[in-house]
This record gives structure tokens, C-alpha cells and sequence, in this order.
């Protein structure tokens, strides 16, 4: 993740205050801390739009999956890096992956290895109190196919065999700038739109949204 480092960080951080205060919030008792929130929905061969569960009232996808964390109606979050990612299991799992590319060890088929594709030409948008705050997101920029791949033998005879590099801190994440601010009390619909429904999808893939930045707590109009 760009700016992770102590004054990366700390330009976040006063950013975020002051981006707070301009929205009319008073941050003078706020808990400011840094954070994460994430989102989940599974994949389908149904349907090319898919709603990201932003708050802890949303409902659409029906119940959150154990590995999500979800924004309290009282916090505001400032958003300074989104990640997107896919995790395979079930939604009561919580030792899944995290997948970067079309991972032919998870995804064994042709078929839903190749539709997969499809995720990484799509776009992530940000509706809040009808008013549109990230039109159009890219998500090819998530896309990492690593040096070192899982299954692949290093040499011949080899009985251990190597995991997907990946560097969970930089390799997925994308720093956003200007910050966005998310609000609890807003009513948010979040959206990835890939261009056509893949045709196949490995049973009980997950499309994951990572949002890192600061949480501050008992800032909205919800008490």
C-alpha cells in the first residue's frame, strides 16, 4: 500500500481530520484510529452487478460472512487505500486465501478460470444519499499474478511446494486519493459491474472490497 510508512501515515491522518471538519463533523471527541472495514458478495452466473455491503444494516446480500467488517452507524471512515480481491469457502470460513489473479490451483476449470477475468475488467461505484462519490473505479489495478505460484515445483523432486508470493500490504491495495469519506448514517450503494455475468464460477467464490484508512468512532448523526 503506498504510504505505508510513518509520514505517509501521519499526512493520512491530518488529511482525514481536516477533510472531516469541512463536512460539518466535530471531530473534537472523536477516536480517531487506524482501521479497516471489509466487504464481501459471491460471485454469480446470474447477474454482472453486484451491491458491496458498505454498513453493518445492509442487508441485500443477506447475513455477512464471518470474515467481513462492517461500518457502525455512529463511525465515519476515511478511506485512503481499497484493495479487491476473491477468497474461495464458505461463508462461515475463516481460513480462506487471499486471491489476486485467476489462480488455476483454486480455479481448476478452464472455464471459470478464464470468466474470472471478468472481474478485473469491471468497475467499482459509490452512490451516497443519491449523490455519486467514485463513478467509476478500475479493478484491473488489483490484478497480481505473482512471481512465485502456488503448485508450481521448483525443482525436479522438490516435496515441498512453494505458496503465492504476495505482500498483503502493497500487492492488492491502491491508495485513493482525494479520500473518500464514508459515513454510517448514509445510505450508501456500492456497486462492482463487471461486463457480462461469467459464464462459470468456482462454487462459493467470494468477491472481496478492502477498505484501509482511519475509523472515527461516535462522529454521525446516530447516537
Amino acid at each position: 500500500m503506498p504510504l505505508n510508512n510513518n509520514m505517509g501515515l501521519r499526512l493520512v491522518f491530518e488529511n482525514a481530520k481536516q477533510l472531516v471538519n469541512q463536512l460539518g463533523y466535530d471531530t473534537s471527541q472523536a477516536v480517531v484510529t487506524q482501521s479497516y472495514l471489509r466487504s464481501e458478495f459471491l460471485l454469480s452466473t446470474t447477474t454482472a452487478n453486484y451491491n458491496v455491503p458498505i454498513t453493518i444494516n445492509d442487508t441485500r446480500n443477506g447475513a455477512p460472512t464471518v470474515r467481513e467488517q462492517r461500518l457502525n452507524l455512529q463511525d465515519l471512515f476515511v478511506v485512503s487505500a481499497i484493495g479487491v480481491f476473491t477468497t474461495v469457502g464458505a461463508a462461515t470460513a475463516s481460513n480462506t486465501a487471499t486471491l489476486t489473479y485467476n489462480d488455476l490451483r483454486t480455479f481448476v476449470t478452464t472455464t471459470s478460470n478464464t470468466d474470472l477475468l471478468s472481474l478485473y475488467n469491471g468497475r467499482l461505484s459509490i452512490v451516497a444519499n443519491n449523490q455519486q462519490i467514485l463513478p467509476a473505479w478500475d479493478i484491473q489495478k488489483h490484478f497480481f499474478a505473482p512471481q512465485q505460484q502456488g503448485g508450481i515445483l521448483p525443482f525436479t523432486g522438490a516435496t515441498v511446494l512453494p505458496v503465492n508470493q504476495l505482500n498483503a500490504a502493497e500487492d492488492f491495495m491502491f491508495a485513493v486519493e482525494p479520500n473518500i469519506v464514508l459515513n454510517g448514517a448514509a445510505n450508501y450503494q456500492a456497486t462492482i459491474s463487471l461486463p457480462v455475468a461469467p459464464a462459470a464460477v468456482t462454487a462459493n467464490t467470494f468477491v472481496c472490497v478492502k477498505w484501509s484508512g482511519l475509523l472515527l468512532q461516535n462522529c454521525t448523526s446516530v447516537k
